[in-house]
């Protein structure tokens, strides 16, 4: 009696990045070498139009099927492994092939065609000593509420004998590259100013507009090591000098605040204390898994992966489930391009 079989399928790859040693004061990374992560996935979850999309099917005993199969798309059978698509859209995948006399037939699996939206970078220069910095946590708060095409960065710093907890160590590289000077600053992409009284409208009416690159993120933690992976894609090939800039945020942070508005009744700090006790403190910069103005993604064709990844230990006084990625592209002008945020072990398809 022939009967049907579901394998196990794999959408799988690896790749071995060789980074600096740690060190605070330049533009290195604060990564350790060498890293792979498998994706137990018979297709990537999102593609750009036109851009090549492999099949993959590893069967029970570890081997690689997929020259054997015929691939069906939408119950179409196509040539070959892979497939493509000038036009945006869901589809469905399963593979069939026949092993010791029995046909056997993978799950059906989704994924789609896209074309690349942007997330907009917000960065908070702030300290818990800075009685004017909640303004800008507030207006971040209220553009949350607005789109979620947005990944928040918020850098603080020690100043003089007010000590901040959260003080990122290569503050100084991000304030001189982007000629920040007084605090609170905003910035919007990196390197525009998002001036008080921060308007919403300056990062709203940009966030979500197509574009032409893509940012999809992978992470794993394995006892107290984090593995991140990044996948870049464009629709017209790399640009040269671009740069890829990978963070480790912590939200959930809890310190008193300085708050120079406890006393103004038109601000939503009012009458809050000064200090504010038990502030939260959200989308704390914590490490930079690249050197902190980014490192430079090698030239790749159009819609061709650029692919790398970083490994760093996590600090036992990091709240582990308070942790998430954020990764940019930037252009030599340090502008961020595009942008992509995810939760550890999280598997964040290009969006």
């Amino acid at each position: 009696m022939i009967t049907k079989r579901i394998p196990k399928i794999f959408y799988a790859f690896s790749i071995l990045l060789i980074v600096a040693c740690s060190k605070t004061e330049d533009n290195v990374p604060l990564t350790t070498p060498t890293a792979q992560i498998s994706v137990d996935k018979l297709v990537r979850k999102a593609s750009l139009r036109n851009q090549d999309i492999p099949f993959k099917i590893i069967n029970d005993e570890g081997e690689d099927v997929t020259a054997l199969a015929t691939f069906y798309v939408d119950d179409v059978a196509i040539e070959g492994q892979s497939f493509s698509s000038a036009t945006i859209g869901e589809f469905e995948v399963y593979g069939v092939y026949e092993e010791d006399g029995v046909e056997i037939t993978t799950n059906t699996e989704s994924f789609s065609v896209i074309i690349p939206k942007q997330k907009i970078v917000v960065e908070d220069y702030t300290g818990t000593w800075c009685g004017f910095c909640p303004r800008v946590s507030g207006a971040i708060h209220d553009l949350e509420a607005e789109t979620e095409d947005i990944a928040v960065v918020a850098i603080h710093e020690t100043a003089n004998s007010f000590p901040d907890p959260m003080h990122f160590d290569q503050v100084q590289i991000l304030k001189e590259a982007y000629d920040v000077e007084g605090f609170p600053a905003a910035r919007i992409n990196r390197s525009i100013d998002w001036p008080t009284p921060h308007p919403l409208s300056e990062v709203t009416n940009i966030a979500g507009l197509d574009t032409n690159l893509a940012i999809a993120l992978n992470s794993q933690v394995t006892d107290n090591e984090l593995l991140v992976q990044v996948n870049v894609v464009y629709e017209e090939g790399s640009v040269q000098n671009d740069k890829l800039v990978v963070y480790l945020i912590e939200d959930g942070v809890i310190y008193d605040q300085v708050n120079y508005y406890n006393y103004d009744d038109t601000s939503e700090f009012y009458n809050l204390g000064d200090p504010i006790p038990n502030f939260v403190h959200n989308d704390v910069l914590r490490n930079s898994l690249t050197g902190v103005l980014g490192n430079t993604i090698s030239q790749t064709e159009a819609l061709t992966e650029y692919i790398t990844s970083f490994t760093i230990d996590i600090p036992s006084d990091y709240v582990r489930e308070n942790l998430s990625i954020i990764a940019m592209v930037v252009d030599e002008n340090n502008t961020a391009k595009n942008a992509q945020f995810a939760q550890l072990n999280e598997d964040k398809p290009y969006e």
